[in-house]
């Protein structure tokens, strides 16, 4: 008895759990229109911190120091 109620709660418990990251909870009060809003600026911000990065690592996100005049 004490069994069948535990599983059927687990059960409950694993298909709730699944149903909520199926669905999610972003999405649900947006239109498709804002969705694709939301993903454009995404890519547009995960490109820009790319070049960002890229940049640091070559060593182009700053002046150089080997001249005291300002060079752009």
């Amino acid at each position: 008895m004490i069994r069948r109620f535990l599983c059927s709660i687990l059960l409950a418990a694993v298909l709730s759990t699944f149903a909520v990251s199926v669905i999610g909870c972003h999405g649900l009060g947006e239109t498709p229109a804002e969705r694709s809003d939301d993903h454009a600026r995404q890519l547009r911000l995960n490109g820009s911190m790319l070049i960002d990065d890229i940049d640091a690592i070559l060593q182009q996100d700053r002046q150089s120091r080997l001249t005291e005049y300002h060079v752009r």
